[in-house]
């Protein structure tokens, strides 16, 4: 139940729940008696997608934007949800419900399986899948205009084989269209971020991956009804290199950001800022970031950029008080955030990022009265340093109303309305004593 209840206190996942259990009620009123024959007669096949389904859920992929997700897995049940000839095995010629059945068998396996070792279990993802591949099994195993379910097509005798597998991929295509567009949208109510920033960020993130696993199952089908049950594994090689070079472009990306982190931490030894200023500032600039919509690349620059924003402090001969910049005069600002910008742009690919803390101080008027263009990132990185300074790390419900009001005083002159309002939307969902559906919001 510990699983259960942060998805019931959300819209969107409790509705994503309901349809995930919807999709099995109707597969077991549709299809127990046909399940029942299916596991004595293609007990193998389906011994072999069970383990692929549970293998793949526990060799969970972190993507360069830290969220999981299970390539490997989806690839599978899409596979299954096309298969029909299988050399040396009966024809799998099992309804779509019979499908649905066996992905819910791997997906419960693996979760028990990550449960039993403390790992977490993603209902929401789990759902989303399963309702993806019931939209696939169901399209594939439907009368297509030859008569015949594609599948059952996959000799080329009736249909040119090119035409089958494009049918098929279009098919594949639709089914994790579907589970990625359930679960972007449980992602965008958990971050409190935009539904199409979370869906861009789903597909476009690592799109060679989301390629592979649309062609694995067709390539599945296909290969069937000359390697078997070995089609499979056959298949899911190539995604299994991509899956090794995005994890390892995951763990370049987190280095890089430690070492960004660590060049943070300069001011707070040499005294210039609190500790824990810079990782404040850069969550909570991220937070202000999906509510206002922005995609992960710019989430990215924007946290780096908040990481390194009083990096230019370390030139003055004399600290400012507490660090608090929001205090210091306009020209002290200006000096400080040129300094950091010129030390930023020494390292190379890092020009985007030295733009956004060279405009950090940069009041809002200028925006609104002369047109000037300042990045979105530089006005959040603002609104979010001027709250920690005023807060000093304070999470108390009184300190956090202290700044607010103070930042609403420069409402339209100094900072931007628009992010002041993320803001006051990120601050009632995480902060000590407030509810939200953000509350539990990870990083």
């Amino acid at each position: 139940m510990s699983v259960l209840r942060p998805l019931l206190e959300r819209p969107r996942a409790a509705a994503l729940l309901t349809l995930g259990i919807l999709t099995i009620a109707a597969a077991v009123t549709t299809s127990l008696g046909s399940a029942g024959w299916a596991s004595g007669v293609h007990y193998r096949t389906i011994a072999v997608f069970v383990v692929a389904l549970v293998a793949g859920e526990l060799v969970r992929l972190r993507m360069p934007s830290r969220r999981e997700a299970a390539p490997l897995a989806s690839a599978s049940a899409l596979a299954l949800a096309f298969v029909g000839d299988i050399a040396g095995e009966p024809t799998f010629d099992v309804p779509s419900g019979v499908v649905v059945l066996i992905v819910a068998t791997g997906l419960v396996l693996a979760a028990v399986v990550r449960r039993t070792f403390g790992r977490v279990v993603r209902v929401d993802q789990m759902a989303a899948r399963l309702v993806g591949v019931g939209v696939a099994a169901w399209l594939a195993r439907a009368a297509s205009p030859w008569g015949l379910p594609l599948w059952e097509l996959d000799d080329g005798e009736q249909v040119p084989l090119p035409v089958v597998a494009a049918g098929l991929l279009v098919i594949a295509a639709v089914g994790l269209t579907v589970e990625i567009g359930l679960s972007s949208a449980v992602r965008s109510e958990r971050q409190r971020t935009a539904w199409t920033s979370a869906l861009r960020d789903e597909v476009g993130e690592v799109a060679p991956l989301t390629y592979a696993v649309i062609t694995t199952g067709p390539m599945v089908a296909l290969m069937a009804p000359q390697l078997g049950l070995l089609a499979l594994p056959v298949a899911l090689f190539p995604l299994a290199i991509t899956y090794v070079a995005v994890d390892r472009a995951s763990r370049n990306r987190e280095i890089y950001r430690q070492t960004i982190a660590i060049l943070s931490v300069l001011t707070e030894a040499g005294g210039y800022t609190p500790s824990g200023h810079a990782e404040r500032v850069a969550l909570s600039s991220v937070r202000m970031g999906r509510v206002l919509g922005l995609s992960g690349r710019e989430l990215r620059d924007v946290e780096y950029a908040a990481l390194l924003h009083d990096l230019g402090q370390i030139s003055l001969t004399e600290p400012i008080p507490g660090g608090a910049t929001v205090l210091a005069a306009p020209s002290d600002q200006l000096e400080i955030s040129s300094e950091g910008a010129r030390i930023i742009r020494r390292a190379s690919g890092l020009e985007d990022i030295a733009s956004i803390v060279e405009s950090v101080p940069t009041p809002y008027r200028r925006v609104r009265e002369l047109g000037e263009d300042v990045a979105l990132g530089s006005r959040i990185i603002k609104v979010a340093n001027a709250y920690d300074d005023l807060t000093q790390g304070d999470s108390g419900a009184s300190a956090i109303d202290a700044a607010l009001e103070r930042i609403q005083l420069g409402l339209g002159y100094e900072y931007d309305p628009e992010v002041v309002t993320a803001l006051a939307v990120v601050t009632s969902a995480t902060a000590p004593g407030r509810s939200g559906p953000g509350a539990r919001e990870s990083r």
